[in-house]
């Protein structure tokens, strides 16, 4: 059987690899000239990486690293210390530390209780209004989702201090908007796994640049195997037979049509949802695609002469534009280049300065930079990038998990790979590889329904 998968990112791969293993002939396919997705990265002009976006990668992220360690490609992550490390202007570090040796959740609740962050009311209301979430269930926090985590916060008594100084930079590293804004679901799922296994906030960023360490490895991977890797092929229409309900092809931005047995959007929805022809969105569960919206986002790089940070770590900022950043050659050992600080920066919410001139975001991101390190100031900045993502993950808004669709679809041949698909992981990386389990486990199902060989 042949499978022809569109959208060669996290979910992409890791369909094709397990469907490669299984016997599927595989297509994958990318409209962009380079693969992974919003995980991506191409070089500059002169030849520096520029990444898609900053990435951080947890120990609850179990098939993610299962994913990768079935490829070869285990030793991806230099890991860091578990915590967060919160900085605001003035320059005042205050972080949240997991508290190694005691099991969870005593590893995160013994963090909160050491963190200079809070005051020692702020760390009791914290603790008592977060042991529903730590000691609950998936059902209990499922049933949050028609409320933002504010409300939810605000609620259970813990109080506007810690929602401003803690959370709200929580919610925009998750989904990059505040908590007054995502749904309670989104942080309460990442507090219940953080706080029921004891290495799941443990945290890695990728050694270098996951085009390198990533997306060209399972390329070569897939390829050896006999599978294709089409890059820079856009699908621009998905051709559907109404009488026998049955995908009959992917048409490419070339005008050439691919065929297969099977078919799996792996796209962002937003793509998804433009290729669908309007009989395929009289099925509710793909007309309702229109609820799941994505979120715009930027990201900046910014090369100084100098090094300009001091925290080999992720550094989430309260009170700016500046939701999470990290200096490169700090974090990342490929970037131990000798030359100056390489500053990565998400800027979220990113919805009034998406659409700004250049200067203009620039001074803007510049400006909250400065002051979080007035020294970078004597700094020369050599150059810098600005990536703007209008659409990225899916908005996590209260009331909008109940549109996330099943892997299978109503048309028996096509598929949905991505985090916006239903699992327990939302709009995450880890989502996206869970999601490539479950249109696979989908699959299996069909060819088994159907009485069809793999081989056929």
């Amino acid at each position: 059987m042949r499978a022809i998968i569109a959208g060669a990112g996290p979910a992409g791969f890791a369909t094709a690899k397990w469907l490669n293993d299984r016997g599927y002939e595989v297509v994958l396919l990318e409209k962009r000239a380079v693969p992974g997705g919003k995980v991506s990265a191409w070089r500059d002009a002169d030849g520096d990486w520029v990444e898609s976006g900053l990435h951080a990668f947890f120990g609850a992220y179990h098939n993610l690293l299962n994913f990768l360690a079935e490829c070869g490609l285990e030793d991806s992550f230099d890991w860091k210390p578990a915590e967060m490390v919160f900085i605001s202007p003035g320059h005042r570090l205050a972080p949240i530390r997991f508290v190694p040796g005691l099991p969870a959740p005593l590893n995160g609740l013994a963090g909160v209780a050491i963190s200079p962050l809070m005051t020692t009311g702020d760390k009791l209301r914290m603790a008592l209004g977060l042991l529903r979430p730590i000691f609950g269930s998936q059902a209990y926090i499922d049933a949050q989702d028609d409320q933002t985590y504010a409300a939810w916060h605000l609620r259970h008594g813990m109080g506007q201090r810690t929602l401003d100084d803690v959370m709200h930079t929580m919610a925009l590293a998750l989904n990059f908007q505040r908590a007054d804004q995502v749904s309670a679901k989104l942080v309460l799922t990442a507090l219940l796994h953080f706080a029921q296994e004891t290495n799941a906030p443990k945290m890695g960023l990728v050694k270098g640049s996951p085009h390198d360490r990533l997306w060209a490895p399972l390329t070569r991977l897939l390829e050896g195997r006999g599978a294709r890797v089409l890059i820079g092929r856009a699908v621009e229409r998905i051709t559907y037979d109404a009488l026998e309900n049955r995908v009959s092809g992917f048409v490419l931005d070339d005008g050439s049509t691919i065929e297969g047995d099977i078919y799996i959007s792996a796209m962002p929805v937003h793509n998804l949802r433009k290729r669908l022809p309007p009989a395929m969105r009289q099925f509710p569960e793909l007309g309702n695609l229109s609820y799941l919206k994505g979120q715009p986002v930027v990201t900046a790089v910014l090369f100084f002469d100098r090094m300009v940070t001091e925290v080999n770590n992720l550094m989430f900022s309260a009170g700016t534009r500046l939701s999470v950043y990290a200096d490169l050659p700090r974090v990342s050992p490929d970037y131990h280049t000798g030359r100056g600080s390489i500053v990565e920066l998400v800027v979220a919410p990113a919805g009034e300065l998406i659409g700004a001139p250049d200067d203009e975001l620039l001074a803007a991101v510049l400006a909250d930079f400065y002051q979080l390190h007035p020294a970078a100031r004597q700094a020369t900045l050599l150059k810098h990038h600005l990536v703007r993502i209008p659409n990225s993950v899916y908005s996590a808004r209260p009331g909008v998990d109940r549109y996330r669709p099943d892997q299978a679809t109503p048309v028996p041949n096509f598929f949905l790979a991505g985090d916006y698909t239903r699992q327990e992981f939302m709009a995450s990386i880890e989502g996206a590889i869970r999601s490539a389990r479950r249109v696979v486990e989908r699959v299996d199902q069909f060819a088994a329904a159907q009485q069809l060989s793999v081989a056929s």
